[in-house]
């Protein structure tokens, strides 16, 4: 048992549900779903999703998403890899014949097709109970009105504000740098693609304007990404 006197987290223990998650708005919408009548990995996805707003130095719809994911009633465990695929165009003679021996971490041959939204609508078209678009609500609402900045996430912001700059990546740095910490950060071109995204599926991000802005991106950049990597990546998750 843990010294009550001394500063710290005693366990937490609930009789009818649970969410864990690295910011509170994040847990709370989980729990939200929960009451709501949805099931965990419904409650998982829809915190994912607030994630990807609220903490954006360390996750987004641009990612990938892993899951282990049990049953209730000892049903074997579901593992998915929800990993992002590289661009059929990258092939290692490729790399060799324009003599790349490395990949630098911040150029687009070190971007993936994103597995995340193609992972979270399998996972939830084989175990949800609620659709992307009542679960991806939450998260477009903060994009859209704002969310104040926590203390680490300004932090970390701030420690990529270079890396954000070399990329043009101007929606991340309103007034040309981070935001600090208490700052209300809106990102509306995020929640119209949320949006977007639960009306029809991951469809939305995967084919049509959103996933050829991203090819453009990319290929500007001198990335091999195509339309038809894109395309293949809305089912890539397994």
């Amino acid at each position: 048992m843990r010294d009550f006197h001394i500063p710290g987290r005693s366990p937490s223990y609930a009789t009818h549900g649970m969410a864990a998650t690295s910011m509170p708005a994040a847990t709370l919408t989980a729990i939200d779903v929960l009451r709501a009548g949805g099931n965990a990995l419904d409650a998982a996805v829809a915190a994912a999703a607030v994630l990807a707003v609220i903490e954006p130095a360390s996750t987004g719809i641009g990612g990938d998403c892993f899951c282990l994911y049990a049953r209730a009633g000892g049903h074997p465990v579901v593992a998915l890899n929800g990993s992002g695929r590289a661009p059929a165009a990258a092939r290692i003679d490729w790399y060799e014949s324009q003599g790349i021996t490395a990949l630098d971490p911040v150029s687009a041959h070190s971007v993936t097709v994103p597995g995340a939204i193609s992972a979270w609508e399998t996972l939830l078209a084989a175990h949800g109970t609620k659709g992307l678009d009542e679960l991806l609500r939450p998260a477009a609402a903060l994009a859209e009105d704002g969310f104040a900045v926590n203390s680490r996430v300004a932090h970390d912001w701030l420690g990529g504000v270079a890396r954000l700059r070399a990329n043009g990546s101007d929606a991340f740095l309103p007034n040309g740098g981070a935001p600090s910490t208490g700052d209300i950060f809106r990102n509306a071109p995020l929640a119209e693609t949320l949006r977007q995204i639960g009306r029809h599926g991951a469809r939305a991000f995967y084919e049509g304007p959103v996933a050829a802005d991203m090819v453009a991106a990319l290929r500007a950049r001198g990335g091999l990404h195509t339309a038809e990597d894109f395309a293949r990546g809305r089912t890539a998750a397994e």
